[in-house]
């Protein structure tokens, strides 16, 4: 039997009471550099440039100032809906002369993977503070070239792994490290969603490339696009790359001339025996998306802002747990919570502290706070400081925070997703050199 147990008011356990402790993912304004604006500009406005726009435009007018917004794909809607966000901004289709003036400190690359490569050198050579989405890059030798030009830039190199940034899964590290699931058996993490992926246009050359999502010379698919986020919170969490990838894909529907599966099933090895099970598909959208890690004594569930821990019934209390509310957990399609009643758990709030010093009950995390939003602040922040700016700002116990990842952890995850990719369209198992890794 399964109990599922709140931390949100837990006390008296040392890892609940840090857990508890954790401070918002970016310092307050008031610090040394009040006043401090950064100019920045977002590249490529797409669907992930839009939703960059959009945080950045939700961030205080005295943080950042979105000095540009660049996409040489000019399609009317695509600018117009940018610039409604973000109006102030200057539309420039041309990122190179984004990058000649020399006002703009930092630049958000959000274009197709594919084209990552020879904006960000660019960018790094021009002296710019770079934010280059996840994946890094969807070929060995192009990654070479970017990991090479901001090994040796100047300027902070921030890969778009945003759950690594997300207060709410550092809270769950916490956990994690601290041995509360127990031995660890496995994890297991899934995307779900009834999506083609395919977009319309007029003319078929334009609409050729507003679907390289589509294409396996241009995308690594659902792999790289979705699943590198979740293998790399496996691997965050861990503290290990895998040794071995067993990759299953295929085109179940939508059987239109796509070269990628939309649908694939990966299972990862660690050194230490165990595995993480991955399912991804555009076919099918129930439950959504999920994080999964379970032991002897608990099993933890993420989903980006909200997370459960479920304690066996047998497992030995430690004191904090009659602190702990109980709240219900279904299974079934969480934008509505209908399911299944499976166990009762609790958001395992990451400002727990900070809301019931200002006489909060009802303790939540912000649902508008996401990833995304959260390492787009950080990497503001970052610019702010000249240097990589922390995920969580120092605690009692955890006087060494987490540094923002850079470089390193933008690139083994982009080889772990080439690799991992490239063993769902064959349908094979590939073995990790650890000489692809750079550690």
């Amino acid at each position: 039997a399964l109990s599922g147990i709140s931390v949100g008011t837990a006390a008296g356990n040392a890892v609940a009471q840090t857990a508890q402790t954790t401070k918002p993912a970016v310092p307050p304004l008031d610090d040394e550099l009040k006043g401090r604006i950064v100019n920045v500009a977002v590249i490529g406005l797409g669907t992930r440039g839009k939703e960059i726009v959009s945080n950045l435009s939700r961030m205080t007018a005295k943080y950042v100032n979105i000095a540009y917004i660049c996409d040489n794909f000019t399609a009317p809607a695509f600018v117009r809906r940018a610039q409604a966000i973000a109006p102030a901004a200057k539309f420039e289709p041309d990122y190179k002369k984004v990058l000649a003036d020399p006002s703009v400190e930092g630049v958000f690359i959000a274009t197709p993977s594919h084209k990552h490569k020879e904006i960000a050198v660019a960018a790094l050579k021009a002296g710019k503070h770079v934010y280059l989405e996840a994946p890094l890059s969807n070929s060995i030798s192009e990654l070479n070239e970017i990991y090479d030009a901001a090994s040796s830039a100047k300027g902070v190199f921030q890969p778009g792994l945003q759950v690594r940034c997300n207060g709410q899964a550092i809270h769950v590290k916490d956990f994690v490290d601290s041995g509360s699931l127990g031995k660890l058996g496995g994890a297991r993490a899934q995307h779900h969603v009834r999506n083609s992926w395919k977009l319309g246009w007029p003319t078929p050359e334009r609409e050729s490339d507003l679907n390289w999502r589509l294409n396996k010379d241009t995308s690594l698919g659902l792999v790289g696009e979705i699943g590198i986020h979740q293998m790399d919170t496996a691997s965050w969490y861990f503290k290990q790359l895998p040794i071995a990838v067993q990759g299953f894909g295929r085109v179940v529907e939508y059987k239109d001339g796509r070269t990628v599966p939309d649908t694939v099933q990966l299972v990862l090895e660690y050194p230490n025996g165990v595995k993480f099970f991955y399912d991804s598909t555009l076919v099918n959208s129930f439950e959504g998306d999920y994080e999964l890690f379970y032991g002897s004594v608990s099993a933890i569930m993420l989903r980006d802002q909200r997370a459960w821990m479920f304690k066996e019934g047998d497992a030995e209390l430690v004191g904090w747990e009659v602190f702990a509310r109980k709240d219900g957990y279904k299974i079934g399609i969480p934008e509505n919570n209908s399911g299944l009643q499976v166990g009762s758990g609790i958001a395992l709030v990451a400002n727990a502290t900070k809301q019931l010093a200002t006489g909060k009950t009802d303790l939540v995390n912000d649902p508008n706070s996401t990833s995304l939003y959260q390492a787009n602040r950080v990497f503001c922040n970052s610019i702010r400081l000249g240097k990589p700016a922390t995920a969580k700002e120092p605690t009692v116990n955890h006087p060494n925070p987490k540094i923002a990842p850079g470089i390193k952890e933008g690139y083994n995850a982009t080889v772990v997703a080439i690799k991992a990719a490239e063993a769902a369209a064959t349908n094979t198992r590939i073995e990790f050199d650890k000489s692809w890794f750079k550690v």
